[in-house]
């Protein structure tokens, strides 16, 4: 996990590939400035796109997208899928209560009425303080495999 004034370069890959509401930058390229250079942080309203950035307040630009440097293209939005290519939709589902008082059952009923099955779901309960959160990373390694590995 990565600290929020450190974006890793797939964290940059998944916010580009929105467009930026502030700056009008297409997918595929950073934020920009005024002037249009390359932003040095990514603008709010783009990196809340990703699930797991939306929290954050900021997000810097990673040092391969160069701020202060004219913008260059990056990675490319990804193809759209065929409409013919056959999908399965797989779901997990992360339960978390900040203190062993809580109870999960109103989380866990949510993820039910999605489609979740109690066995897809990953639950804890563990401090917001507490960086390293097992469950929550057993889910992501389980999102992982059945992603093949990503």
């Amino acid at each position: 996990m990565t600290a929020p004034h450190e974006a890793a370069p797939a964290d940059a890959d998944d916010i580009e590939r929105h467009p930026c509401p502030r700056c009008a930058a297409a997918p595929g390229s950073p934020c920009r400035s005024r002037a249009g250079a390359v932003a040095g942080t990514y603008h709010t309203g783009r990196f809340t796109k990703v699930p797991r950035l939306a929290k954050l307040l900021r997000v810097q630009t990673p040092a391969d997208r160069g701020p202060g440097q004219p913008w260059r293209p990056g990675t490319p939005p990804p193809a759209p899928l065929d409409p013919d290519t056959p999908v399965a939709v797989i779901r997990i589902g992360y339960a978390r209560c900040s203190t062993l008082g809580q109870e999960l059952d109103s989380q866990l009923d949510a993820l039910a009425k999605h489609g979740i099955p109690r066995e897809k779901v990953f639950s804890e309960k563990i401090s917001t303080r507490i960086r390293v959160r097992p469950q929550f990373e057993a889910a992501l390694a389980a999102a992982r495999d059945i992603n093949g590995g990503e």
